[in-house]
């Protein structure tokens, strides 16, 4: 399993297979050619401030989003935080960050656009360095 940033659709798919196969190529040199199996992409939680969020959905409902693609370890440790919370265990005052209603985001068609271009940008420019 290897990560990229960055939507498979359109020209994003052969920018970011090739990055990951030129990644691939610098951490394992002797790789040979690389046939991906599978591959799957989907929409990263991107926050204006880069702070996740904990957000009440009703009564005993509490959800967590908006890890910028960082949100392995976090979310491994917000879910058992929450379930804790949930269970009674840990009070709300006690949680790393603030419960909050949810609200939509401003421009969101936009700011993806914006983040899978520069992504683009990013590994593209990187076959060059």
């Amino acid at each position: 399993m290897f990560g990229s940033v960055g939507a498979l659709r359109g020209t994003g798919l052969a920018v970011h297979r090739a990055w990951a196969r030129r990644a691939l190529k610098k951490i394992f040199p002797r790789i040979g050619a690389v046939n991906f199996e599978s591959q799957w992409y989907g929409m990263i939680g991107m926050t204006d401030d880069a702070v996740p969020r904990f957000h009440r959905l009703a009564p005993n409902v509490v959800t967590f989003c908006g890890y910028n693609g960082r949100g392995i370890g976090p979310g491994t440790v917000f879910g058992r935080v929450l379930a804790d919370h949930i269970l009674g265990k840990v009070n709300e005052s006690d949680l790393p960050l603030p419960v909050t209603q949810p609200d939509a985001p401003a421009l969101p068609v936009l700011k993806e656009a914006y983040y899978e271009k520069g992504a683009q940008l990013a590994h593209a420019v990187g076959a060059w360095f």
